[in-house]
């Protein structure tokens, strides 16, 4: 596109803005469908066309969405809401007529097994406690998971005591300054 070739390019952070903005819109739409997920997952392919030279455009993007604990007997349903989410997310309904915004078939992960770290880091923030709240209502009694964090969860704790009483047992493994890790148990009743 004429630059240096150094840096972020400008499709890389479309990319990037798309995928971000998908991820979030299906997240916010699974939970409305009343669909179960703990965990998402968006794989990006780009196609760019015209390459090199002054012409070069992205062409194509395909997302395909990786639901982790999602319900197998539900998948149709799991693929008309990746495609609605297409179709509201905000900076993909704003890309040219040109390019192909297609959703490729969602892929059904099974659940993380007792025990596993949940690493939230990764995620924005708005997203960390509905797939932390998700998690931990699906342990079942006497089974733990360890929550991975870049700042202290602390108000978490108290929202989880707010919400769901003594039901979960609290237990810092690592407390910064850089990571924070907390094994969470189901207590048995």
């Amino acid at each position: 596109m004429g630059g240096k070739g150094e840096g972020t390019s400008p499709e890389e952070l479309l990319a990037g803005a798309v995928a971000t903005c998908y991820t979030g819109t299906l997240g916010a739409l699974l939970s409305r469908d009343q669909l179960p997920w703990n965990r998402l997952q968006v794989r990006l392919q780009e196609t760019v066309t015209d390459h090199p030279g002054p012409q070069a455009r992205i062409s194509r993007l395909l997302v395909t969405p990786e639901v982790m604990g999602g319900d197998s007997n539900r998948l149709a349903e799991y693929q008309l809401t990746a495609e609605l989410a297409r179709d509201h997310c905000f900076i993909g309904r704003h890309l040219r007529s040109d390019i192909a915004y297609e959703v490729g078939s969602v892929e059904l992960l099974a659940a993380p097994p007792t025990g596993s770290e949940l690493d939230v880091r990764p995620l924005p923030p708005a997203q960390r406690h509905q797939l932390i709240f998700s998690t931990l209502d699906e342990l079942e009694a006497g089974t733990t998971v360890v929550l991975v964090n870049d700042h202290d969860p602390l108000p978490l704790r108290y929202q989880l005591e707010a919400t769901r009483g003594d039901r979960f047992s609290w237990d810092y493994l690592e407390s910064g300054p850089k990571t924070w890790k907390v094994r969470i148990g189901r207590n048995v009743s």
